[in-house]
């Protein structure tokens, strides 16, 4: 009786009817206890009040957070452990439970009771870092292990053992604080604690930061904002359980951790509850809890469990957390509203019990999609490896070799391209084959600006400037003598030098797209080595200018040979004949059309056909025959001077030049792989190395 509420006697008769139930009860446990304990396992006794694996006789109760479950728990907690230990959560979500509370709400309390160690406490904010607590139950009574691992603020791997659970808080601040850049700031890396104990469950949780409202001095304006990003990282997988905290005490509808929980998790499916402080309540607000408790106010699947840990009074006291377990056990029985609680329901061994079960159950679930996405990755990594191609080399005689293999690469795929045949290699840009559809574009733009600026016979002021200048250029010849071949040659001459300045315009087009194409070429058979690719670079730009003046030099030189106006009899007779036989069907055309229009309308005319007295006809004619040849010689021998310059003797002259950069000692220093390449080869060696370890370690599951 000594263990009964005394106080239900007075109440009304329900009351009353409660109390007897459990003296009952109680009755019954005890002489289990006494006298059947040694005869029956925890699992049977637990039957008796329909809650199995949370009753503890009393002399196991400082080992009631050890872990009964069956033999799948501690090799699936190690599996993940493992995973996160290679650092494979930064590559795969991995299974999880995430302790989230809004400030003070008792998140850090609750933990120190689970895990058996005291964490750092204080107001404001005092979890600053993720804290991944990874507890390991061990069958040896005697037996408490400690090691904390994390990176500082350099980005060095610190790891100390820690040699009793007393120093576990101060060791965690040190952590923390070189961690952050200040006293009071926060950091998204990760701080490992690993326990390994007689009187902790198989569990690994992360405690994140509490969610704070405002910055105090020496923290960052944004701390909330910062804090509740790292949160939703955690949270926002589908892989992580949510632990959230939440005080008895308070309006939880205010309270932002649930908020975040359900903004997630809306249907609560992942999201157990847990209320501190019970022992803050004020007098009549318990029946808000016990409805919280049952689930009719702020719905989770998976329920809201109640705790007493102890305050800071208790710490003061030196209670121990062995026997704030006791204290929380006797508050709950014989508390007024509380006592009507399923076992389950109330204090830290149910919790870490439930979370232990939550995590194993979670983590079978996912283990087929974590298997899946993990060999999906490893693909996706040996591809990007295999795309970044091999090691670069170390020694000066590899690195020499491979210059030569890169320059090798380039010349053979320029000349190539520049002979008009194409490349498949899928590491170029499909735009390095229009280098010679390109030029032949511009040639032949060249071309139809030679047919746009050829005579026209039918022009009447050209005809009229022609024959006034016969006129004023003649002398005592008869009127049929005055086509005089000066004037056909002076005209001939400034037909032909309009071309001059499209033939340079083709050449500067031509050799700028080719200019870009070998740049492209150099960035991509030089990737590996930037320093080596601006080389290359600094070699297309000088072989570019001396091409660019010595080919348009040879335009020009071109051009001083066109104003000579030669062309041989045999090639300007047939095509003057044939000239003249084209103007002569015209002309019979014309009459023809004439005619046919007369007769139509009863008129009678006479022949149209004029006489070329004074040879501007066939002045004209003689103009317009040679500017053709002179314009079809041209627009061949253009083109083959800039492929001869640009396509040929440029490449020519790279190769020798990149062939002596190459081999020269000096450049050795050139071949070093780009610094953000390097690094990404490194991560995706790293990524590689942990997700064959993790295929590994899955496989054996």
């Amino acid at each position: 009786m000594s263990r009964l509420n005394l106080n239900a006697w007075e109440h009304n008769w329900d009351e009353i009817g409660r109390g007897v139930q459990q003296w009952i009860l109680l009755v019954a446990l005890e002489a289990a206890l006494h006298e059947e304990w040694p005869k029956l396992p925890l699992q049977e006794i637990g039957k008796l009040t329909g809650e199995a694996k949370t009753i503890v006789p009393p002399e196991g109760r400082t080992k009631a957070l050890t872990s009964s479950f069956d033999a799948e728990v501690r090799p699936l907690i190690d599996l993940v452990d493992k995973l996160r230990g290679y650092g494979l959560d930064t590559d795969i979500n991995l299974p999880a439970v995430a302790v989230i509370g809004d400030q003070s709400a008792g998140k850090s309390s609750v933990l120190e009771a689970i895990s058996g160690v005291q964490l750092p406490r204080g107001t404001g904010i005092v979890t600053r870092c993720p804290l991944e607590m990874r507890l390991k139950h061990s069958e040896d009574e005697d037996k408490w292990e400690g090691k904390i691992l994390y990176k500082d603020k350099h980005d060095m791997r610190q790891e100390e053992v820690i040699l009793n659970r007393e120093s576990v808080g101060d060791l965690v601040r040190k952590a923390q604080k070189e961690m952050t850049d200040s006293a009071k700031g926060i950091s998204d890396e990760l701080i490992t604690l690993e326990v390994t104990s007689s009187d902790v469950p198989d569990l690994t949780v992360i405690d994140l930061p509490g969610i704070a409202r405002n910055a105090v001095e020496g923290q960052p304006f944004d701390i909330e904002a910062r804090i509740k990003n790292m949160i939703r990282r955690y949270i926002g997988r589908q892989e992580t359980i949510i632990l959230a905290v939440l005080q008895c005490n308070v309006d939880i509808a205010t309270c932002e951790a649930l908020k975040m929980a359900k903004e997630f998790d809306d249907e609560g499916g992942r999201t157990l509850g847990v209320l501190t402080k019970p022992d803050l309540l004020d007098k009549g607000a318990e029946t808000g809890v016990m409805r919280i408790l049952n689930n009719m106010e702020f719905t989770l699947s998976k329920g809201y469990i109640i705790v007493k840990c102890r305050g800071q009074e208790a710490i003061s006291e030196g209670q121990s957390l062995k026997h704030a377990l006791d204290v929380e056990e006797d508050f709950f029985k014989s508390h007024r509203h509380f006592s009507s609680l399923r076992p389950s329901q109330w204090g830290i061994p149910n919790l870490s019990a439930r979370l232990s079960r939550e995590l194993k159950k979670h983590i079978k679930k996912l283990l087929p999609e974590l298997k899946e996405e993990v060999r999906r990755k490893l693909l996706e990594t040996e591809r990007k490896l295999h795309d970044l191609g091999e090691d670069p080399p170390e020694t000066a005689s590899e690195k020499r070799q491979m210059a030569l293999q890169m320059v090798t690469e380039f010349i053979s795929v320029t000349t190539s391209l520049t002979n008009g045949q194409r490349c498949n290699d899928n590491k170029f840009p499909q735009k390095i084959n229009n280098l010679f559809s390109d030029a032949r574009r511009s040639f032949a733009d060249l071309n139809k600006c030679a047919e746009r600026e050829q005579p026209d016979t039918t022009n009447r002021t050209l005809k009229t400037e022609l024959q006034q200048m016969m006129e004023a250029s003649r002398g005592r010849e008869f009127c049929n003598f005055l086509g005089k071949y000066e004037l056909v040659e002076s005209y001939a001459r400034q037909y032909i030098s309009k071309m001059e300045e499209p033939a340079l315009q083709c050449f500067d087009d031509v050799h700028r797209k080719t200019t870009e194409i070998l740049k492209i070429l150099a960035e991509k058979c030089f990737e590996k080595f930037p320093d080596f690719a601006e080389r290359a670079k600094e070699v297309i730009m000088k072989t570019r200018k001396q091409t660019q003046n010595e080919c348009k030099d040879e335009i020009l030189r071109y051009f001083r040979m066109e104003n000579l106006v030669y062309s041989q009899d045999n090639t300007y007779g047939v095509e003057f004949r044939a000239e003249e036989e084209k103007k002569r069907k015209e002309e019979e055309e014309e009459n023809e059309r004439k005619q046919k229009s007369a007769a139509k309308y009863h008129v009678q005319i006479g022949s149209q056909n004029d006489e070329d007295v004074n040879g501007v006809g066939k002045a004209l004619m003689s103009l317009k025959t040679y500017y053709q040849i002179a314009a079809r010689r041209l627009c061949d021998v253009i083109p083959m001077l800039i492929q001869l310059h640009v396509f040929r003797e440029q490449v020519e002259e790279m190769q020798i030049q990149l062939m002596d950069i190459a081999s020269d000692e000096r450049t050795m220093v050139h071949i070093q792989e780009d610094t953000d390449m390097a690094y990404v080869r490194r991560e995706c060696k790293s990524r590689l190395e942990r997700l064959l370890r993790a295929e590994e370690e899955l496989d054996k599951i």
